[in-house]
C-alpha cells in the first residue's frame, strides 16, 4: 500500500503545472517515471475517481483535478485566517481578559487552530488542535448555525443523542432551537458542555464567498460571566469577528450585528 501511495504522489508531482497547465498521457507518465503502463493506468483511474486528476476527453491526457485545488484553497484559507485574525484576537483579549480561541470547521468537527491565553491565574487553556463535534461548544455551534440547512441536517441527522461527548444532556430539538437563537443574536454562548465550570461566547467569521469559515471565541470560568460581562464580551466578540470577516473580503454587513 505504501508503494502505491508513493507512486501516486510521484504522478501528482509530475503533473504540477510549471508556468502553464500540464497534460500528460499514460505513456508519457510511464516513461518519465519509469513505471509500468498498467500501474500508471490503474493509479490514474483511482486518482480520477476522487477528483485528483482529470482526463481531457479529446487528447486522453491527464492533468491535475479540482480536488487538488480544493485542498490547496482550504490550506490557504486556514493560514490566511490565522494571520488576519491574530491582531484582532489580541484586541479581544485586551477587552475581556479571557482566553481567546480561533476555530474552523473540518468536516463534522470544529477545531481550535489558534489561541491566546488569559493573563489571569484562574483561566481556561485548551490545546490547539482540540476537536469536538460542531454541535458542542460555542465556538463550534456558531459555525454550525450558519451552515446551509441541508448541511446542518446531514450533520445532525446521524447523531446518537444518547452518546454525545458532552457534559450536558442534548437533543436535536434543543440544538435546533439554540441554532435559531444564535442566528438571531449573532453569537453563541454555552456553559459546561466541554469543560465543567466554563463558559464560552463565540461569533462567526465569514469569507469573501459569504460562507462561514470559522469563529472567534472568548472563554473563561463561568463565575466571571455575569450578565454585565456577557453583554460586554458578546459585543466585542461579534465586533472583532466582524472585522476579521471584513479583512477576509466579506461584504455582507447585514449579517454582522454589533
Amino acid at each position: 500500500m505504501t508503494g502505491v501511495i508513493t507512486k501516486a504522489i510521484h504522478i501528482l508531482d509530475l503533473l504540477v503545472p510549471q508556468g502553464s497547465e500540464k497534460e500528460l498521457s499514460v505513456t508519457e507518465i510511464s516513461r518519465e517515471l519509469e513505471m509500468p503502463v498498467q500501474s500508471v493506468h490503474r493509479i490514474l483511474g483511482s486518482l480520477s475517481s476522487h477528483g485528483f486528476v482529470s482526463q481531457n476527453k479529446k487528447t486522453k491526457k491527464y492533468k491535475l483535478g479540482l480536488s487538488i485545488m480544493k485542498y490547496g484553497f482550504l490550506m490557504w484559507d486556514s493560514l490566511m485566517l490565522r494571520s488576519v485574525a491574530r491582531p484582532f484576537m489580541q484586541e479581544l483579549l485586551d477587552k475581556t481578559s479571557e482566553t481567546v480561541y480561533l476555530a474552523t470547521r473540518e468536516n463534522a468537527e470544529g477545531v481550535y487552530i489558534d489561541s491566546i491565553d488569559s493573563p489571569r491565574i484562574l483561566k481556561i487553556s485548551e490545546p490547539i488542535g482540540l476537536r469536538l463535534p460542531l454541535y458542542i461548544g460555542a465556538s463550534n455551534r456558531v459555525i454550525l448555525a450558519h451552515l446551509p440547512k441541508k448541511t446542518r441536517d446531514q450533520l445532525l441527522g446521524g447523531v446518537d443523542w444518547s452518546k454525545v461527548p458532552s457534559l450536558q444532556p442534548m437533543t436535536r430539538e434543543s440544538i435546533e432551537q439554540d441554532l435559531e437563537l444564535i442566528r438571531e443574536q449573532g453569537y453563541s454562548m454555552t456553559a459546561g458542555e466541554a469543560t465543567e465550570g466554563t463558559t464560552g461566547i463565540a461569533a462567526p467569521i465569514f469569507s469573501y464567498e459569504n460562507t462561514v469559515i470559522g469563529s472567534l471565541n472568548c472563554a473563561g470560568p463561568t463565575i466571571r460571566f455575569t450578565q454585565a460581562n456577557i453583554e460586554k464580551y458578546s459585543y466585542y466578540t461579534k465586533k472583532y469577528a466582524g472585522l476579521i470577516s471584513g479583512e477576509l473580503g466579506f461584504r455582507n454587513a447585514s449579517r454582522i450585528n454589533f
